[in-house]
């Protein structure tokens, strides 16, 4: 939600640089505070590049379907990482595909479809063309954090400090999203895209539109709004910062799919805040002119976690009878026990 108010007249693609570059810059100097000069080995350079190539698909996807669908349904969409860990898990073979397990998934995913389907209009058109884009976004976004939790505990199982991998991912999603964004900004068609004038042309909130080769777009390639500074720098410290070390750390000490299972709260969270905002400050205000009140659809989110408890409570079960198969003494290795 706090991401849809900083990208509203702002380019997301340097909106997401400027958050990693920044970010990774203060999760080094945290790292080389905490556990010294601490270097990837060359033989770790792949992994490491896998988590920054994760985390770079995470933010990017998120920040631009943020900026096309909206801020709930990308809320909305976080609880399905823990299914996409699982489903990875069972590819290569580190979970068993049970029918409790199955079952978790259909109905997690089927409360994902009637949360990106119901009430949305797709048959053609700018708007439907961009809601379509943002929900594949937002696919790519949950995708992208379960492999950063999958591939992150391979670092951590080497040896590497949970400060460390996190500093030295964040900085190689850092170096290809200054290449991605580059690109795209000094594109006028892509940021048209997603900085669209307002129908009839005119001015959005206090900025006017401006003009990108033939296109008439509401936020310049790599302007930064004054507006969208409290925001981002909210997104550096707490989406950044604070919440990828304490990830990071908890996947050291915890299973994936609990690390990700706080994702089922963010829709709730996010309807509540979006609802308590246009209550507070009205529907016509310029905060609240880029959120929007939770519709039907987002009822979906319900199958989303009720599908996650299911999955939960099968990895548990599965747990306590192999402990019971081997008298105790089992050690249970998959992600979602």
């Amino acid at each position: 939600m706090v991401g849809r108010l900083g990208v509203a007249k702002f380019n997301p693609m340097v909106f997401a640089l400027i958050r990693e570059v920044v970010a990774g810059f203060l999760l080094l100097l945290w790292a080389l505070y905490k556990d010294g000069p601490v270097t990837p080995r060359r033989r770790d350079a792949l992994l490491f590049l896998s988590c920054g190539f994760f985390i770079f698909t995470n933010q990017a996807a998120f920040i631009i379907g943020d900026k096309l669908a909206g801020a709930v349904l990308g809320s909305a969409w976080q609880p399905t990482q823990p299914v996409f860990t699982l489903l990875i898990s069972i590819a290569l073979r580190w979970e068993q595909c049970t029918f409790g397990k199955a079952a978790g998934i259909l109905i997690s995913f089927g409360g994902a479809a009637f949360m990106v389907t119901y009430g949305q209009t797709l048959s053609g058109g700018v708007s439907a063309t961009r809601d379509v884009v943002g929900n594949l976004l937002f696919f790519a976004n949950c995708l992208g954090t379960s492999g950063y939790v999958i591939v992150v505990k391979l670092a951590l199982a080497r040896g590497y400090p949970p400060s460390t991998v996190t500093a030295w991912s964040y900085l190689c999603g850092a170096c290809m999203m200054a290449c991605v964004a580059t690109g795209f900004s000094s594109n006028c068609e892509l940021v048209n895209f997603v900085c669209p004038a307002p129908a009839g042309g005119g001015s959005v909130g206090d900025l006017p539109s401006y003009t990108c080769g033939a296109y008439e777009n509401s936020c310049e390639p790599w302007a930064v709004p004054p507006s969208a500074v409290l925001p981002l720098c909210y997104w550096i410290a707490f989406n950044s910062c604070v919440a990828y070390l304490l990830m990071t750390w908890a996947n050291k000490h915890a299973r994936a799919g609990f690390v990700l299972a706080y994702c089922a709260l963010q829709p709730l969270v996010s309807m509540l805040l979006s609802t308590v905002i246009i209550s507070v400050v009205g529907s016509g205000a310029d905060a609240a002119h880029e959120l929007t009140e939770p519709g039907l659809n987002a009822l979906g989110s319900i199958g989303v976690v009720l599908g996650l408890f299911v999955i939960m409570y099968e990895g548990r079960r599965q747990h306590a009878a192999d402990e019971a198969a081997s008298g105790g003494h089992g050690h249970g290795h998959g992600l979602l026990e």
